[in-house]
């Protein structure tokens, strides 16, 4: 008992002396504290992480050697579900923390009311098959090799402050628990964000650390911003999902068996997700998948998000990533499924406002062996920029590396741009057939050696269909092909684009070839087309920009150019090669010449020269001033005369009158009329400024 005590009082001991000396040395230095105790290592970051229980549920968390923690207590409700409360949630680097629950237990709800944001470096644990949601709303950080998990169930680390119960039950920071409470005894249904506007929802960071659950079940990371540096997520053959949100929101939690699925609802302000340093998530053999969302999502340093279908028949799982802002990847990153076996790759969903692949990173849902590529949908609400890299292809792909044929790779945004050895590819390089190609888009540029590709190996071309508001601009060796080597078909290319330009001399080419197969067929509805040689029969050539559907052993393919006949002056008004000799009546007097005033008719001509300093040409405009006498009190405008000049011109003639004519129109007359007068035309106005 005495040895007993001694420990306690060492350890407060040591870690009252820690924390004085890093105090000391944060004044010393000018140092803030920062969070997540990045500042601490060694003795002191040991000694510091603990956990301790709050008396509200009956939680008691007991160590003898200040790292491995053993948790029992909390308030049992229904049988089913287990609730705790702690001051604080550290798990040292190398400790444990073991939940001793009931295995009947279906979840186990642990939140974090102190204040502190809970640093987890060691393992956590539970008893059978339960569910382990971690609730801190000050922040949760996984660090190190030696942070995992080891549970039966599923993972929900989240920075809410409260969970809903189906019926209006809730497990919040400070709620108190009825252990007869009907609705606290079922599954949850969604995850409160409510923090006050002024403080911004604390971020979910995985450095270096290898969290995963067992098979057919779910881990979730839901917080503010999200960031993983190295380390893995892994969830075989279930659901990884990561979500950020930067606002007060309430986020659905669906539960089908064993599987979480987080429900974001329209107009949630998200916050950031980003994965760097090789980080890695991933759901191999998966019929859940892997859901991404938040603001502005980023893989950077050869980081990969992926379903790998290696589990025989069964079809892959979705992988999507929703971006309100943007997606970008740089630096060889990757966002892909895949199939090796007899089962079809999954769908790769993106939707966001910008997406970036740059440096030689990639989309791609592919299939390495008999089964079916997976289909990519892209919808990119602003642009989409695809930039090559000399040392890895970058770009969209839905590739066959076997005998199964090719995913569709579907995209819709406003502006795409390819360059420097972009690709958007649907190929295959085995014995099936390439996948179908369709872009919706306001426009389009290709440039040097940017590429909208269907090429295959051996069995049947791509089909490209592009669908373009404004224009296609195809530069600096770049294509739109649809090619076949040995004894493939070449695929065919629709296009529907008001115009296409190219540069004859740079070699960018529209081309459906084949090499022993039959060439593709190439449909073009265009209101112009330049820069680019029609050359069906005839092999590609190097130094030009062409349209080409030939076949070097085989039949040629077709060519199709649909160019509305264009009238330039159908529907439009000749106008008169002569000027017409312009006269404009003045009616009142300027007294300044802040106050004088002009009237230009330009006719055909443009705008009248100016004599000082525009030389006179043919079509210089003739515009001519009516001399006025003085004090003039002429207030009517006159009609302008439409008719070519005359070498007399007639007199100008104040208006006396108007009537109507058999059309109903107003027509001013030289003569009175015997109409009643209106006040409107018969009243001068008065030109003097000075009443």
């Amino acid at each position: 008992m005495v040895k007993e005590v001694n420990f306690i009082v060492l350890k407060s001991w040591l870690a009252q002396g820690c924390q004085l000396i890093l105090l000391s040395l944060l004044i010393l230095s000018g140092l803030l504290y920062g969070e997540g105790g990045d500042i601490y290592d060694g003795l002191c970051l040991r000694t510091l992480a603990q956990i301790t229980a709050d008396p509200s549920l009956g939680t008691k968390a007991e160590s003898t050697d200040g790292r491995t923690y053993q948790i029992e207590g909390g308030t049992n409700v229904g049988g089913t579900n287990l609730f705790h409360s702690f001051n604080r949630f550290d798990v040292p680097d190398g400790g444990s923390a073991n939940f001793l629950n009931d295995p009947n237990i279906v979840n186990i709800f642990s939140r974090v009311t102190g204040g502190n944001q809970s640093v987890i470096q060691g393992l956590i644990s539970a008893q059978g098959n339960a569910n382990l949601f971690l609730i801190n709303p000050s922040g949760l950080i996984f660090r190190g090799e030696n942070a995992k998990l080891n549970i039966g169930g599923s993972f929900i680390g989240t920075t809410a402050s409260a969970i809903q119960f189906p019926g209006g039950g809730e497990f919040s920071m400070t709620s108190p628990i009825n252990q007869l409470d009907p609705l606290l005894k079922v599954n949850p249904s969604a995850l409160l964000f409510n923090q006050i506007a002024s403080e911004p929802i604390k971020p979910i960071q995985v450095n270096d650390a290898s969290l995963s659950v067992p098979d057919s079940q779910s881990l979730l990371l839901l917080g503010g911003d999200v960031n993983l540096q190295g380390g893995e997520l892994k969830a075989t053959s279930g659901r990884v999902e990561l979500g950020g949100l930067a606002g007060a929101g309430t986020v659905g939690l669906d539960i089908d068996n064993n599987n979480f699925r987080l429900i974001f609802p329209n107009g949630v302000a998200l916050a950031d997700v980003s994965l760097s340093d090789r980080a890695t998530v991933t759901a191999p053999d998966s019929e859940g998948g892997i859901q991404v969302q938040g603001r502005r999502v980023q893989l950077t340093d050869n980081s990969k998000i992926s379903i790998i279908n290696t589990f025989g028949g069964e079809p892959g799982g979705t992988l999507a990533v929703t971006a309100s802002e943007s997606l970008e990847l740089l630096g060889g990153s990757i966002l892909f499924t895949d199939t090796e076996e007899s089962g079809n790759a999954g769908e790769l969903k993106i939707e966001t406002g910008q997406l970036i692949v740059q440096d030689g990173a990639q989309v791609s849902a592919s299939t390495r062996s008999q089964g079916q590529g997976g289909k990519l949908s892209v919808i990119a609400r602003d642009s989409i920029q695809l930039i090559g890299s000399s040392r890895q292809r970058g770009g969209l792909f839905t590739v066959t590396l076997g005998t199964g044929n090719a995913g569709e790779l579907n995209i819709e945004t406003g502006q795409m741009i390819v360059q420097d050895g972009g690709e958007v590819t649907v190929s295959s390089r085995g014995t099936g057939n390439a996948g179908l190609l369709t872009v919706n888009a306001n426009s389009i540029t290709l440039d040097t050696q940017g590429k909208l590709t269907g090429t295959t190996a051996s069995g049947r071309g791509g089909d490209i269909s592009l669908y373009v508001r404004d224009l296609i601009l195809i530069r600096n060796r770049s294509a739109i092909a649809t090619t076949a080597a040995n004894n493939g078909n070449g695929g065919n290319i629709r296009i529907d684009a008001p115009f296409i330009i190219a540069v004859p001399g740079e070699d960018s080419d529209i081309l459906a070839n084949a090499n022993q197969g039959t060439g593709g067929r190439i449909e073009i509805n265009a209101t112009g087309i330049y820069g680019l040689e029609n050359r069906t029969k005839l092999p590609p050539n190097l130094k030009i920009s062409e349209i080409n559907a030939s076949s070097d052993f085989g039949l040629n393919g077709t060519v199709e150019v649909n160019t509305p006949d264009v009238n330039p002056t159908r529907g439009l008004i000749n106008l008169p090669t002569q000027p017409v000799d312009t006269e404009i009546a003045q009616a009142c007097q300027p007294d300044t010449a802040q106050n004088q005033s002009s009237f230009i008719i330009t006719g055909r001509g443009g705008l009248p020269p100016n004599p000082r300093t525009d030389p006179l040409s043919s079509d210089a405009v003739q515009v001519d001033w009516v001399a006025l006498k003085p004090m003039a009190e002429n207030h009517a405008i006159t009609n302008v005369s439409t008719q070519t000049a005359s070498p007399t011109p007639a007199p100008i003639v104040e208006a006396q009158g108007w009537v109507r004519n058999d059309k109903g129109e107003v027509v001013l007359t030289a003569d009175a009329s015997t109409a009643t007068p209106q006040s409107s035309w018969q009243t001068p106005p008065n030109c003097r400024s000075d009443f």
